[in-house]
């Protein structure tokens, strides 16, 4: 009986993970073949800015999280019922900050309704994870993404370079409804966020260090290389987003079960060898494919090739991060994190203004290992405790 439990278990356990890799394939198939049909209709300079506004929207976004992303995912699997006040929290800030950056820095709405949206998916699909409602999860994620692409599209004609951020901001309001039924039907309790308000603090500042992880070399590429050529860099990082999907799938599968205690080793392995193959595929096949898809953007070829090495040290921290995260080991990501940050965006105002664009590619890769080693250093550290005290 035990073993049949533990097949059952296992069979379970896989179609979750199977789940979330079809629905995240789907949608980043979806994303990347609309972000490489913008990228041709936009041109170079165009697709930079756009990546600019969409970095500060990022940002400004997760400011307005307050920690919400982890924390749902890690204290919903444990039977406490935080989400209620983090909607409330995250909703009202989210606007809050969307009125600010309105008037003290871009006085672009599009913006302002891409960080309200943002959140207010960020909430839906972090909860849904967080029960393990993985189907839930896969029409939430496909929905958006289908309704980001009609209406982008749409608008792109009709207004303009403009219309595509007023695309994805819209596609992400119809799941309002969810959180607003939610509201209604369950009791509001704040009390319950004063015993984890030290994890939550610790996931805030890691939300905002991986928000200026993924976003801030945008911000800062483009008044010191121009648009143009943060285009070139941003098809880069395009390209290397696809690569990363199957270990973003992947972490956002072990970060609950890592939750519940159920860590799975094999998978992470298998996942670092696919970074190992997955890189080496593309720094050979870059070359014949940029310049068949997208011929105005010859300076992405070394960009790409350059970035796909970052793919092996970046998925080594993952598996690494989803531990930690599951033991509610906040404060070791959030230093990984800030280690990140504090190597790469140095590196990109120093090699930026050595080696151009090629050299804010080579920061990405610098940054990921130097955490990557910092995650490894902590991991062996705590193994051999764990020895010393058995």
């Amino acid at each position: 009986m035990k073993t049949w439990n533990e097949i059952k278990k296992y069979f379970v356990n896989f179609r979750g993970l199977g789940i979330i890799g079809g629905a995240s394939g789907i949608t980043n198939a979806i994303g990347a073949i609309f972000w490489f049909l913008m990228a041709s209709l936009l041109g170079t300079e165009n697709y930079g800015e756009i990546s600019y506004l969409i970095a500060i929207g990022v940002i400004a976004s997760r400011i307005s999280l307050v920690g919400a992303t982890n924390s749902l995912l890690v204290f919903i699997p444990k039977g406490i019922n935080i989400q209620i006040p983090i909607y409330i929290i995250s909703i009202t800030s989210s606007i809050l900050t969307s009125i600010i950056v309105f008037f003290v820095f871009l006085n672009n709405p599009s913006v302002s309704l891409y960080i309200v949206g943002f959140v207010i998916f960020t909430l839906i699909t972090s909860e849904a994870l967080g029960r393990k409602s993985y189907s839930g999860y896969a029409k939430y994620i496909i929905s958006q993404k289908l309704l980001l692409v009609s209406l982008s599209t749409s608008l792109f004609f009709i207004i303009g370079f403009e219309g595509v951020i007023y695309g994805i901001a819209l596609s992400f309001f119809p799941y309002v409804i969810k959180i607003i039924t939610d509201v209604r039907n369950k009791e509001i309790d704040f009390s319950v966020l004063k015993s984890k308000k030290g994890f939550i603090m610790n996931n805030y500042l890691l939300d905002l260090t991986n928000a200026f992880n993924g976003s801030l070399d945008k911000i800062i590429i483009a008044p010191l290389l121009g648009f143009a050529l943060l285009g070139n860099y941003q098809l880069g990082v395009q390209f290397i987003s696809i690569l990363a999907i199957i270990p973003a799938m992947v972490f956002q599968y072990t970060l609950p079960m890592d939750a519940s205690g159920n860590s799975n080793k094999i998978l992470k392995k298998l996942l670092i060898i696919y970074s190992v193959v997955i890189t080496i595929i593309t720094i050979l096949l870059a070359p014949i494919i940029v310049p068949i898809l997208f011929p105005d953007f010859s300076e992405a070829i070394e960009i790409i090739q350059i970035i796909s090495i970052s793919v092996i040290p970046s998925t080594i921290t993952i598996t690494l991060i989803s531990k930690y995260l599951g033991n509610a080991q906040s404060k070791i990501v959030l230093i990984g994190s800030g280690i990140y940050l504090g190597v790469q965006i140095p590196s990109i105002l120093v090699l930026g203004n050595q080696f151009g664009v090629n050299g804010a590619a080579v920061a990405i890769i610098l940054g990921h290992s130097v955490q990557a080693i910092y995650f490894l250093i902590i991991d062996n550290f705590s193994k051999n405790n764990r020895v010393k005290n058995v």
